[in-house]
C-alpha cells in the first residue's frame, strides 16, 4: 500500500524549524514516520490555537477529530493526508492507541483552562501535549527497552514544553493563557495578573532564572536515555535535544525579554552546534 508522506514533510517544514533541521539527517524509513507524528501532534494542536477564543468550534473540532482518527485507526488507513500516514506509522511501529488519546486530551486542557495552581497540575498538561509525543518516537525508533526509555523521553518532553512556555510567555499572555504555576509566582512576589499584562516586576527575572534552571535539570536527567536510542536516530536527537536546549541560553542573552522578544535559534547557530555535536557530542554531556 502506497502511504503519501508529503502533507507530513511540508507540516514540519512549516511548524517547526527546529525539529525539520534534526530531521533531515535522519534516514528516509525513520524520517517519513517521524514526520507522520508530528504532523498529527501538530494538526491536533492547531485545532485549538487556530481557532482561539472560541471554545464551542474548539471542542466541536477537536471532538469530531477524535472520532475520525478512531474511525482511521479502526480501519487502518483514511482519506485524510494527516491520519493516513500517523495510522499506518502506528500499525507498523505497535504505537499504542493511548498516547495519541493522550495527547487529545492535552490540547482540549487548552480549551477552558487557562492557569495552572501547582506545578504538579503543570506537569500532567506537558506530559499529555509533550512527552507522548516523544514516547510515541520511542516505538518508530526501536527502542528495545520501551518501559525503562519511557522515564527519559517523559523528562525530554517536559523540558521542551518548558523550554517552548518560556519561549511564548508573551503569545500565550496576549491569548489569556498563562503555564506558570500560581503558587510558584506567588514565590517570587508575582500573580498570573502581571503576567496577563505583561508586567516586569522585580521577581520576574528572578522566576525566569529559576524556570531555565528547572528546564535544564530535565534536559540533564533526559540525557542519560540517549544511549537507548537506536544508534542511526541518536544524533539526530541529541541535535534536536541540544538546539531546543539552546533556547534557554538564547533568553538569557536577551536579558530575559520573554514578554516581547521570541527567543530562537538562528541557522549559524544552528550549524555550529552540529558541528560541535559532530565532532565532540553533545555540550555538557559524555552520553553520546
Amino acid at each position: 500500500m502506497h502511504v503519501d508522506y508529503s502533507y507530513a514533510h511540508q507540516s514540519i517544514r512549516r511548524g517547526s524549524k527546529t525539529f525539520y533541521f534534526a530531521s533531515r539527517f535522519m534516514k528516509s524509513e525513520f524520517r517519513n514516520s517521524f514526520y507522520a507524528v508530528y504532523a498529527f501532534c501538530r494538526h491536533t494542536d492547531n485545532l485549538i490555537d487556530d481557532n482561539d477564543g472560541n471554545p464551542g468550534l474548539q471542542r466541536a473540532l477537536i471532538r469530531e477529530w477524535r472520532k475520525k482518527f478512531l474511525v482511521a485507526y479502526k480501519k487502518g488507513y483514511s482519506s485524510d493526508p494527516i491520519l493516513d500516514p500517523f495510522v499506518h506509522t502506528m500499525k507498523k511501529h505497535s504505537i499504542p492507541l493511548e498516547y495519541p488519546l493522550d495527547l487529545i486530551k492535552g490540547v482540549s486542557m487548552d480549551i477552558s483552562k487557562r492557569e495552572y495552581s501547582t506545578f504538579a497540575e503543570l506537569k500532567r498538561y506537558c506530559y499529555r501535549v509533550a512527552s507522548v509525543v516523544g514516547i510515541m518516537l520511542l516505538y518508530v525508533m526501536g527502542v528495545s527497552n520501551i518501559p525503562e526509555a519511557k522515564k527519559y523521553a517523559a523528562k525530554l518532553g517536559l523540558a521542551m514544553q518548558l523550554t517552548n512556555i518560556l519561549r511564548d510567555v508573551g503569545e500565550d499572555a496576549r491569548m489569556g493563557r498563562v503555564y506558570f504555576p500560581e503558587d510558584e509566582l506567588a514565590r517570587f512576589g508575582l500573580t498570573i495578573q502581571d503576567i496577563l499584562f505583561l508586567r516586569k516586576t522585580n521577581g520576574f527575572i528572578k522566576f525566569i532564572q529559576f524556570q531555565i534552571a528547572r528546564a535544564r535539570k530535565y534536559y540533564q536527567e533526559a540525557m542519560e536515555g540517549l544511549a537507548m536510542i537506536h544508534r542511526e536516530v541518536r544524533f539526530v536527537i541529541s541535535l534536536a535535544f541540544t538546539l531546543y536546549r539552546e533556547i534557554l541560553k538564547v533568553i538569557e542573552e536577551n536579558n530575559y525579554e520573554v514578554y516581547d522578544k521570541r527567543a530562537y535559534v538562528n541557522l549559524f547557530r544552528k550549524a555550529s552546534l552540529y558541528l560541535h555535536i559532530m565532532i565532540f557530542g553533545v555540550p555538557g554531556t559524555t552520553h553520546t
